[in-house]
């Protein structure tokens, strides 16, 4: 009997989730669709994602395969996206080689976070609100993200309790950049840790609001101090936009 590997490109509202990784007793991303292709294929079947994604945080492009008879693709490929609820897509779907691995064989992933300077109840799901009137400047928050570019330890900037061999991460790109509403930052690394994005963008705001200068960024880079790092903003700010690979 003949099988495939097929990876999908999945987005997601996480709002309503808890994470992407499977769990029993509560709603993930991963379970949502592991339970579609039982109902489709009439037995179980894993599917191993890019990364996971913290509870109420968001995707447009998180990318996930899986192992399926050559028989059941066409089944798989016309009813997945069809049956699935109306917070998680499967916006493509194609056949991969044997070998490929959607964790693995990443080689960077794109995230975004997201602050409204007010409140916008049809965005308010997808960013944090600034509290009160205060504002920040976005010059000393694009000088700070270009000081984490480089392969740096991210130790001060990780969620406490993380089970990593090392805290080693290549971040790409970093940049902020601010529009009538908002600001947007952008990260982009070859990994990342539990918690780094909110934590770095909570240490950004620290930074824009004038708390620190954004040399700080260094600081917490080299002295892996967790105490010197800003808070750790709400999940709902954070979208996984992309993943690359090779």
């Amino acid at each position: 009997m003949a099988f495939i590997r097929i990876m999908m490109k999945i987005e997601y509202d996480g709002t309503e989730f808890h994470g992407w990784q499977l769990q029993p007793g509560a709603r993930s991303v991963q379970g949502e669709i592991e339970s579609v292709l039982e109902r489709l294929c009439e037995r179980k079947i894993r599917i191993t994602g890019s990364g996971r994604t913290d509870s109420g945080v968001h995707a447009l492009g998180q990318i996930a395969h899986a192992d399926i008879k050559d028989s059941e693709f066409d089944r798989v490929e016309n009813g997945l996206p069809s049956m699935l609820a109306g917070d998680v897509a499967v916006t493509s779907l194609s056949r991969v080689e044997d070998s490929f691995h959607a964790r693995f064989d990443a080689v960077s992933r794109l995230y975004r976070y997201r602050i409204s300077k007010e409140k916008h109840p049809l965005a308010s799901r997808y960013s944090y609100i600034l509290p009160g009137s205060h504002t920040l400047d976005v010059e000393m928050m694009q000088k700070a993200a270009s000081l984490s570019i480089g392969e740096n330890d991210w130790k001060a900037m990780a969620k406490e309790g993380s089970s990593n061999s090392n805290w080693i991460v290549r971040v790409i790109d970093a940049n902020v950049l601010e529009d009538q509403s908002g600001w947007t930052f952008l990260i982009q690394g070859n990994r990342f840790l539990r918690g780094l994005v909110r934590i770095w963008a909570g240490t950004l705001v620290r930074i824009g609001s004038g708390s620190d200068s954004p040399e700080l960024i260094t600081e917490l880079l080299e002295n892996g101090d967790r105490n010197r790092a800003g808070a750790s903003l709400p999940a709902k700010g954070l979208t996984l936009l992309e993943v690359r690979y090779s």
